[in-house]
Order: C-alpha cells, then sequence, then structure tokens
C-alpha cells in the first residue's frame, strides 16, 4: 500500500504555511527596480523558482510503502545423545536410528525454508552442547555415549542458544527419561519461562512406553562375587532370578564354567515360570566343584522376545578351586570372644574355608539337633567344637562325626563350660576319638550355665611349650622364648591326662605340669584337644601375627598338611565385580613363618584379556617389628577401565623361587541408570509440551513429524511483521542535490541577470 504525507519542519505544517506565505509576499511586493516587464518577469519568475525549493525543502513531502515481512527468529531442535538411546525403539530399530531419522525429515523441510528463519541444532545428555553446522542432514558425527540425561539442561540451554533472537520454537527429541540429578532449575520452571516468553515446545517423544506389565525383562542378582573351593567338594550357587512381564512364560537358567582359556562349558541349567507380572525368585543350585585352577561362573537367564534390555541377564563369580580339602565346620554353643578371633584369623587364608553354626543353650528342649549331614565323610575335612554340651549333637551325630574321624577329618575341641567331661563327651562316641582321659562324673546338665566348679584351672595361666611340633613354632629362635613371652590365659580346663597311645603327645602345658594342649591319631584322621579358650588375648596385646599363624599352623596339621605354611603371597581386593565409576582399593601383602627382614619389594599390574599389562601406583606398608612373623604389604587402587575382565598381578620385583606370583581376576561393568530404565517416558514430554499448548506446543509421535512441520511452517506465516518504506524529499542524495541545484541555480541565475542588464 502506497500513501502520499507532508512532514514540515519542527513538526508544524501552520508555522510552514505562515513562512510560505510572507516568502510568497515579500517576492511579490519586493519588486526588481525596473521598468522593463519583460526584465521584471523574468528576475520574479527565478526569485519565486528559488523560493519554491525552500518550500518544498520546509514541507518535506514524503510517499510511503506499507508491506508484511517475515520476522527473524531461531528455531531450536535439540536431540538426545545419552546411551538410552541405543535401546530399541517400539519398531525394532533403535532409538538412535530413530531420532537420526526425525532429525533428517526436520531438515529436510525446514532447512531454507525462509531466510529469516535460523535452525539451530542441540545435543543433550548430562549437559547440553550446541552444534557447530545445523546445515547437515544427519547425525553421523555424533554418537549416544552420555551416561545420563538432563532435560532440563537441554531446555535452558535452548534458550540461551538463542543469542537475543527471537525463538519460533524449540523442538525437544529424546526418551524423556530424567536420569542426572536435578541441579538447579528443573524442566518444568525452563517450560514455565518458555510459556511467558510465548515461546512453544514441541516434543518428539521415541521408545516404548508402558509400565511394569509391558516392560519385559529377566534378570540375575545377588550372585556373590567369588568362592574358594576345594576340588571335588559339593557347593551352592545362590541368586535371584527378577523377572517382570513374564507371568506364564518359562525362562531357561543356565550354569557354565569359564576356564582360565576362555573356554565354556555348560554344567547345569533349570526352568523356572513366575506366576506374577513381577517376581523375585530365589535359586539354588548345587554344584561339584572343578579340577584346581581359576574359573569363571556364569549364571544365565536366556533372553527372551521383546526383552528389551539384556545386559543384566547374567552375572559372574570368579571361582579359585584348590588342590584337597580345607573345609571346616565350626560348631559353638557359647560364643564367646574366642571364637570370633579364632574365625577372623582363618578366614584371612583364602585356602581354609570356614563355616560357623551356633546352637544356642536356649534350644535345649530341641535337642539334638538335625545338622543335615554335616558328619558325613568328604562332607568337611576340620570339626572345630568349642563350649557346646554333647546332647546337642546326640549320641548318633556323634558316632557320625566318630566314623569322618576314622575315614581323615580333623577334630579339634576347645575349652569350656561343656567341654570334655563337664559336657558329657566323657560317655560319648568322641570319649575314644579324643587324645585325652575324660572324667564321666564332672558332666553337667545340658542347660546348666553354672561355672565348673574343681574342672579349671585358677587363673591367670601362663603356658609353657612342652615338644617342639610344627603347630607350636611360633617364630624366633626359640620358640619356648615365644611362648613365655605370651600373655597369660584366663583360664583353661582341668584334664585327666592325656591318653597312652601312639601319636599322643601334649604339646603345651602349664607351669605345674597340666596338660593345656594335646594331639593324637584316630583312624586316618588327626585330633587336638585345647584345654583353654582366651587365645584371642594374644591378638589384644598385639600378636596378632601370632594368633594367625598357630591357628592355620594347626589348620594345616589337622589336614595333614603341616608343610604348607610357608611364604605366600595374600591378595585381597574391595570388590571382585565393580562400576567403571567406581573402582576400589586393593592390598597384597607377603606372609612368611619366619621374621625375615629381607623381604622383596613387591609391584602390582592390571592384566587385560589381550595379556597387556600396565602397572599401578602402589603404596608399601611393613609389618612390626615386635612380632616374630614378617610381613610386606601393598595398597593401592583399581585405575578406571572400559567394561570387561582383567587380572590383578603382584609380583615380586625381583624373581624369587619361593614366592610365586599371584593373580585376582574381577570384572568392570556398566551400571549406567541410562541402561538401567529401558522404557520411555512420553508422558512426561507431553506435559512439557502441553505447559505451552497458549502459544500453540504440543508432542508428536515420530510417525507425525508431518504434522509438526506444518505446524512449524504455520506459525511461521502468522509471524509477519508490517516494514514501511518511506521515501521523503530530499533525503536521499538525488532529490536533495536536486532542491539544491534548483534553489542555487535560480538565485544565481537572478544575480546575473540583474547584473548584465546594470540592476546589481
Amino acid at each position: 500500500m502506497t500513501s502520499f504525507a507532508l512532514e514540515p519542519i519542527y513538526g508544524s505544517l501552520l508555522l510552514t504555511m505562515a513562512v510560505a506565505a510572507i516568502t510568497v509576499g515579500v517576492i511579490v511586493t519586493v519588486t526588481p527596480p525596473t521598468e522593463n516587464q519583460t526584465q521584471r518577469r523574468w528576475l520574479i519568475t527565478l526569485r519565486l523558482l528559488a523560493a519554491a525549493m525552500l518550500l518544498l525543502a520546509a514541507f518535506r513531502p514524503a510517499l510511503f510503502r506499507t508491506d508484511n515481512e517475515l520476522a527473524e527468529a531461531a528455531l531450536i531442535v535439540a536431540v538426545d545423545t545419552s546411551r538410552s538411546m541405543t535401546l530399541p525403539d517400539r519398531e525394532g530399530s533403535t532409538r538412535w536410528e530413530t531420532q537420526t531419522t526425525v532429525w533428517r525429515t526436520l531438515a529436510d523441510n525446514l532447512l531454507g525454508l525462509d531466510d529469516q528463519l535460523d535452525i539451530r541444532l542441540l545435543t543433550y545428555d548430562s549437559d547440553a552442547r550446541s552444534v557447530a553446522s545445523p546445515a547437515i542432514t544427519s547425525l553421523d558425527s555424533e554418537l549416544p555415549n552420555g551416561k545420563s540425561t538432563n532435560i532440563s539442561s537441554a531446555a535452558l540451554v535452548a534458550i540461551q542458544s538463542a543469542e537475543g533472537q527471537p525463538i519460533a520454537g524449540i523442538v525437544l527429541v529424546g526418551d524423556g527419561t530424567q536420569t542426572s540429578p536435578l541441579v538447579g532449575m528443573g524442566a518444568q520452571r525452563v517450560v514455565e519461562t518458555l510459556d511467558s516468553l510465548g515461546v512453544p515446545l514441541w516434543t518428539v517423544p521415541i521408545g516404548p512406553a508402558g509400565g511394569a506389565s509391558a516392560l519385559r525383562d529377566a534378570a540375575i542378582d545377588t550372585l556373590p562375587e567369588s568362592y574358594q573351593l576345594f576340588s571335588g567338594n559339593e557347593f551352592g550357587v545362590d541368586f535371584q532370578l527378577t523377572t517382570r512381564g513374564m507371568a506364564g512364560i518359562n525362562v531357561p537358567i543356565r550354569i557354565s564354567w569359564i576356564d582360565s582359556n576362555g573356554q565354556q562349558s555348560e554344567i547345569a541349567s533349570r526352568k523356572i515360570v513366575p506366576s506374577n507380572a513381577t517376581e523375585i525368585t530365589p535359586v539354588s543350585i548345587p554344584l561339584l566343584a572343578p579340577e584346581p585352577g581359576t574359573y569363571r561362573l556364569r549364571v544365565e537367564a536366556v533372553p527372551q522376545d521383546k526383552e528389551l534390555i539384556t545386559t543384566n541377564n547374567a552375572q559372574v563369580a570368579f571361582v579359585e578351586v584348590r588342590e584337597g580339602g580345607g573345609r571346616i565346620l565350626y560348631l559353638e554353643g557359647n560364643p564367646r570372644l574366642e571364637q570370633a578371633f579364632l574365625r577372623r584369623s582363618l578366614r584371612r587364608f583364602p585356602d581354609l574355608d570356614l563355616d560357623y553354626r551356633w546352637i544356642p543353650r536356649d534350644t535345649v528342649d530341641r535337642w539334638p539337633v538335625d545338622l543335615d549331614g554335616v558328619f558325613e565323610p568328604g562332607r568337611y575335612d576340620i570339626y572345630i567344637i568349642g563350649d557346646l554340651h554333647a546332647d546337642a549333637l546326640g549320641e548318633q551325630q556323634l558316632r557320625q562325626l566318630a566314623n569322618a574321624v576314622g575315614k581323615g577329618a580333623g577334630l579339634l575341641t576347645l575349652g569350656g563350660s561343656h567341654a570334655y567331661g563337664g559336657g558329657g563327651y566323657a560317655n560319648s562316641p568322641l570319649a575314644e576319638v579324643l587324645p585325652v582321659q575324660m572324667d564321666a562324673r564332672r558332666a553337667r546338665p545340658a542347660g546348666s550355665i553354672s561355672p565348673a566348679t574343681g574342672s579349671q584351672l585358677d587363673p591367670p595361666l601362663k603356658s609353657k611349650l612342652s615338644h617342639t611340633h610344627p603347630i607350636t613354632d611360633l617364630g624366633g629362635d626359640d620358640p619356648s622364648v615365644t611362648w613365655n613371652e605370651l600373655p597369660p590365659l584366663l583360664g583353661a580346663n582341668r584334664l585327666i591326662g592325656p591318653k597312652i597311645a601312639p601319636g599322643v603327645q601334649v604339646l603345651v602345658e602349664s607351669e605345674t605340669g597340666d596338660p593345656l594342649m594335646v594331639t593324637g591319631e584316630y583312624g586316618s584322621g588327626r585330633t587336638t584337644a585345647i584345654a583353654f579358650d582366651s587365645t584371642w588375648r594374644w591378638w589384644r596385646t598385639g600378636r596378632s601375627e601370632i594368633h594367625r599363624r598357630f591357628w592355620r599352623q594347626l589348620a594345616l596339621w589337622l589336614l595333614a598338611r603341616e608343610n604348607s605354611a610357608d611364604d605366600q603371597l595374600v591378595i585381597s581386593m574391595d570388590a571382585r565385580r565393580f562400576s567403571m565409576d567406581q573402582p576400589p582399593e586393593f592390598r597384597a601383602e607377603i606372609q612368611t613363618p619366619n621374621s625375615q627382614t629381607n623381604l622383596p619389594e613387591l609391584i602390582a599390574e592390571i592384566v587385560d584379556s589381550t595379556g597387556t599389562a600396565t602397572p599401578l601406583n602402589i603404596s608399601t606398608e611393613t609389618g612390626s617389628d615386635q612380632s616374630p612373623t614378617a610381613s610386606k604389604a601393598i595398597r593401592g587402587r583399581i585405575s578406571k577401565l572400559p567394561v570387561g575382565f582383567y587380572r590383578l598381578r603382584v609380583q615380586p620385583s625381583v624373581p624369587r623361587e619361593s614366592l610365586k606370583p599371584e593373580e585376582l581376576s574381577f570384572q568392570v561393568i556398566d551400571e549406567s541408570l541410562e541402561l538401567a530404565q529401558p522404557m520411555a517416558d512420553p508422558v512426561y514430554l507431553k506435559q512439557l509440551a502441553e505447559m505451552t499448548s497458549d502459544h500453540g506446543g504440543a508432542a508428536f509421535l515420530p510417525d507425525e513429524i508431518d504434522q509438526l512441520i506444518a505446524t512449524i511452517k504455520q506459525r511461521r506465516s502468522l509471524a509477519e511483521t508490517p516494514v514501511i518504506e518511506r521515501y521523503r524529499l530530499g533525503d536521499g542524495p538525488l532529490t536533495g542535490w536536486l532542491l539544491f541545484g534548483l534553489f542555487a541555480g535560480a538565485l544565481s541565475t537572478e544575480w546575473l541577470l540583474r547584473r548584465q542588464w546594470g540592476l546589481a
């Protein structure tokens, strides 16, 4: 549309008209001084022309042309690059592939839509970032590897990325799962800001939606990280099968050994049919330990159709199988300090597997207890009986125990109020097995808790070495001196004396000659009777190394492996199966029975599946100089590693024949929250979009992208603004110089004519 208007100087048309009238009046009344009419007309005409140019400049006539044009604006498209986009979509492809198709369709239809629309591409996961060149029509340069999703960050950075431009709208593509901890404003607060600015939010949810009933998933949980076994022994594999959306579906379970060469062999299988939509099924499967070596035990729930997440279908435990037996059963009736420190010492050694069972005295009305065949030959290699009355086990089970010892098991009995004769063992099948004589007259009722009057040696009680033996060699130049330096015992059972039989020896006695520790043999097995129950005082007074050594050497002797108490390298880790973001600490220690001072330095390294070794940073610890045993230990932390299986190798810095390198296998797993949530949350994205519905915000499925594109185009067509073009006389160089030329030419010509005619 075109229009004409005057824009007089000072904005006053009346003033300009008055000036024009005065100017014309002066020109008409003040005539040139000549009687020649021709000359007079020429001079007045030239003066009127100059006045007309001056008056045109004063009135400033202008021509206006009005037109509508699209407003400049930015359209922000934010795409999800978190790891959850690698999960399957509802159509069978991955969410990333669906999202790539969505972006390509948007780019093909919107890039170049109009010159005033600036399309900007963002990627977001835990943070949001601008893509340098959104003109590309694919996401080949981006990878879905973000560890978490922060939708609020995506919305906030989308606003900031406009850089002061008006925002035509924001397109948010993703699965809608918020896995990052909320810091600062949440997504709702940011969308409220968009709504206040009149900016629409369009969301494109990708991925299958649904609750627990729509999700199909099977997971293996709570499998122990490691086992320490002995070849041929039976053990139980305990774990949980967690199922969702699999009611009535047969879920096969497979258990396999994986040896050190990576060869896998299936050894057991089960089929479990959950009865509920969500169910946790505890599973226990008995197995036999294989030949000595290191293994991985893999428990797997076979993936089912339509199961989106399969990374949680299997768990792996690390298994170390040793030669020979080493399983210990400790039966206790009175949970004293002795049992706590004894168990602590023996459990430090990986070749000794200790099971502890407490039979409370207040269960006497249910004695004998049924221990479910623990005394069957081969079930355990050593039996320890603490302060437990014989009636708790009963004659039949004690006879089974005697038979197991006769066939090669070891038996250790400890002192206590209900031990030996006071506990009724003098008239039990164990009377023939134990290497000491017992008095049946000292027996007391099974439920009694009164002290053993007359049957205890009065404290304090100093122990004295009676015979040198592999059990009693606690280090030092003279073992007798080491025993004399130990703190006094708090008391002991008064034993009648050792049996007179081959192989029976008194190893430790009191200062008055009472036997405190007697060893013997029964059939193919070995037996030891100990009258005291306070070696825990050794630990409490700083002799923990002596305590561990004593009980270990006793266990090895009962196993007929007394020559195995040599130098050894022991490795421990805080965890054997851990997240890649939480590497644990480890510790390795040289344990030697001798007070050596020249223990070698240790080095630690990580060995990956290809055999490549990477050194680790460590710190060194040295044992106390006051201890008759020596030790050297190192500590360190596992470095951050990719997902996979590895070995921690510790060895002397200089090779040593008596100290072999040791290895401990471990697994780095992925516990990403992104992959733990297989379902999308389209409802959340829809709610965010509807917060801007007054300005056109809405949610669109991936197959509705054409509707989204039409919505964006329609909104752009409504974003026109009027543009006014003004052409005013004298504003441009052409009309300005024209006015000036006419004005100056008229006055100059009038002056020249007056001079020529002699009127100047």
